[in-house]
């Protein structure tokens, strides 16, 4: 008779699905601390009768910034400031052509907090050029905040491609 508890157990789909899903945490932690930069963007909401639960695996991934030249905003959508800001670079992340490799990160965002702490992030935007990846040391820009400034002053990087975004200012 435990025997067939046992079986009944082993062959109930919801048993199978919270097997695999520990199986997967447990993979996917490993992983992790081998490469601490990569997160795959998966989330998971459930609940079984009264119990609830969730998990979160964050969204960025940071193993693009190995050892690529980067440029990154890091804002807050409360700050004022970002949300001037935000415009201009988003036109600059659409239009540059050169071998930059341009994005915003949202700080506040849960999957992006970790990340804002390991760089150091207090206050925004903050804006930086990493000229070897995330790792590397970088730049703080403290130029303009607009599409044209920072155009210019990705123009202005020695061994960037020289090539001007549609409708920019020359370098």
């Amino acid at each position: 008779m435990n025997r067939t508890k046992e079986m009944a157990l082993i062959t109930n789909p919801l048993f199978v699905v919270i097997i695999l899903l520990i199986a997967l945490i447990v993979i996917l932690a490993i992983f992790r601390s081998v490469s601490p930069f990569l997160n795959l963007g998966i989330g998971i909401d459930a609940h079984i009768g009264e119990l609830r639960g969730s998990f979160k695996i964050e969204a960025f991934d940071n193993n693009i910034g190995n050892s690529d030249q980067m440029f990154i905003m890091y804002y807050a959508d409360w700050c004022g400031h970002c949300k001037r800001t935000k415009p201009e670079f988003e036109k600059l992340m659409q239009s540059y052509k050169g071998n930059i490799k341009i994005t915003m990160i949202d700080c506040e965002a849960p999957e992006n907090k970790e990340l804002a702490k390991q760089q150091g992030i207090n206050g925004f935007p903050t804006i930086r050029y990493y000229p070897s990846g995330l790792n590397s040391n970088y730049q703080d820009y403290s130029g303009g905040r607009t599409y044209t400034d920072f155009v210019q002053y990705l123009g202005s990087i020695k061994g960037t491609l020289d090539v001007s975004p549609d409708n920019a200012a020359p370098y």
